[in-house]
């Protein structure tokens, strides 16, 4: 066989840089692009911030399944800014920077402690932990002082500290936690004593809802336990994290959405988000560093555009995906997750002509504020269940409805699982009990057996 050169043609979708940049934007959080968008604008001289003095809106509100009317619109943003009741407030809460161990070391200071008390008050609160518990026994205290000391000296400032706030603090277990909140309600306090008893002797009953030996140990009837364990699960198990919270994750709405008569609105919210541009000195070459090169300059050039590109198909891509979810939804605004209809990402991706991949992407970790609270897009897709009606419930509506239905009934005789499937039956849902069960343990409800007492 001799060597031969034969051409072939064939077609691919090559993945550009531009492209995979666009892509990765879309899958960003407001938190992460806000990352995103400083360390592109340090590393590229030719892209500069806009200071908020310079901002305009981007996005003016736009009513779903309407053309744009600027003069309807600029007067609803003038109803909105002036009406602290129709604009949820989105400012931060920033957890305290005081950490346990400096709360309880701040009281230290204000009480009346020797030298030596001191030296073994501080050995007792850095062995507390952030839950509030003592982890180290009287003994290792003891080990660690550089003194000599008794064991009852050491109890003695440890029952000062377990009076420092947050109350329960300093306790060696669940029960003794319990018992220093318990000490410090007023004694005329209704089923304090019979709450106690509970701490004391049965705290492990309790826990297990063994509720028929509670009522036979204790000689209380129905009523009368569970108004003791009602006051008892008033308690805080971990009192230290009242000071020493878990770091939380803030989340930053993208859309905001609102109803005015029939009709919905959303706009993006991005005054979070830096607003940037290409530096016009720089681009026309009229500032340029020394040291910078015609060729460099350009590329970067190039970056800038393909970044600020981006980022506008990002928002126009979030914003028309948010319209289309909320005109699906419309009657959630009105009746909440009762009236949710099913949706998918295939229906959304259909009507906008977008990939199923890139709504997946422009609705993880997005956000957007309504008046019902504050939802990540992804939620309003649920899936259907068939009604004997012949139209389809979404399960998020179910879920809705189990939760109600649980909520109103009576404390004496709970809903059963087979119960609910029958009134969900008779409002025309086809749901199997099984599925009922599923979803009300996917909601961390207990079961109508364990629900009898409802604390």
């Amino acid at each position: 066989m001799r060597p031969s050169l034969q051409f072939t043609l064939n077609q691919k979708l090559a993945i550009t840089p531009q492209l995979q940049q666009a892509i990765r934007l879309l899958q960003l959080s407001a938190v992460e692009l806000e990352a995103e968008i400083r360390a592109t604008v340090e590393s590229n001289p030719l892209l500069e911030q806009i200071e908020p003095e310079e901002e305009t809106m981007i996005s003016p509100n736009l009513p779903i399944g309407a053309e744009m009317d600027y003069s309807i619109i600029s007067t609803f943003q003038e109803e909105w800014s002036r009406s602290s009741d129709k604009k949820p407030d989105l400012s931060l809460q920033r957890p305290s920077e005081t950490t346990l161990h400096q709360y309880l070391l701040g009281q230290m200071e204000l009480a009346h402690f020797s030298e030596q008390e001191r030296a073994i008050a501080t050995a007792l609160i850095d062995a507390i932990s952030e839950e509030g518990y003592l982890l180290s026994s009287i003994a290792d205290i003891q080990e660690t002082l550089g003194f000599s000391t008794q064991e009852a000296d050491i109890n003695a400032v440890l029952s000062q500290i377990q009076q420092f706030e947050p109350t329960g603090i300093g306790a060696r277990d669940l029960a003794e936690c319990l018992n220093l909140q318990l000490n410090l309600l007023p004694t005329n306090t209704p089923w304090l004593t019979e709450t106690q008893l509970l701490v004391k002797h049965h705290l492990e009953a309790v826990g297990k809802k063994e509720y028929a030996r509670l009522k036979k140990d204790l000689d209380l009837t129905d009523n009368e336990l569970h108004a003791a364990i009602k006051l008892l699960t008033s308690l805080n198990p971990r009192p230290g994290a009242v000071i020493n919270p878990k770091k939380s994750e803030y989340v930053i709405p993208d859309i905001l959405a609102w109803k005015k008569g029939e009709q919905i609105f959303v706009e993006l919210k991005q005054n979070f988000v830096p607003k940037i541009r290409i530096n016009a000195h720089y681009a026309s070459g009229l500032s340029l560093p020394n040291h910078a090169h015609p060729l460099m300059v350009k590329e970067q050039l190039k970056e800038a555009k393909s970044f600020i590109k981006g980022l506008q198909t990002r928002n126009e891509t979030l914003l028309s995906v948010a319209r289309c979810i909320l005109e699906q939804q419309k009657e959630f605004f009105d009746n909440g997750e009762e009236a949710m209809l099913p949706l998918n990402l295939r229906a959304v991706a259909t009507k906008l002509g977008l990939h199923e991949s890139t709504i997946s992407r422009i609705t993880s970790q997005k956000y957007i504020l309504t008046p019902k609270g504050l939802y990540e897009l992804k939620y309003f897709f649920s899936s259907s269940i068939p009604s004997i009606l012949g139209a389809e419930a979404s399960s998020i509506a179910i879920r809705a409805y189990i939760r109600k239905l649980i909520a109103e009934e009576s404390n004496t005789a709970p809903l059963s699982d087979n119960k609910i499937m029958k009134v969900l039956l008779g409002r025309g849902i086809h749901i199997a009990r099984r599925t009922v069960t599923k979803y009300r343990e996917a909601m961390r409800i207990s079961s109508s057996t364990e629900r009898k007492f409802k604390f």
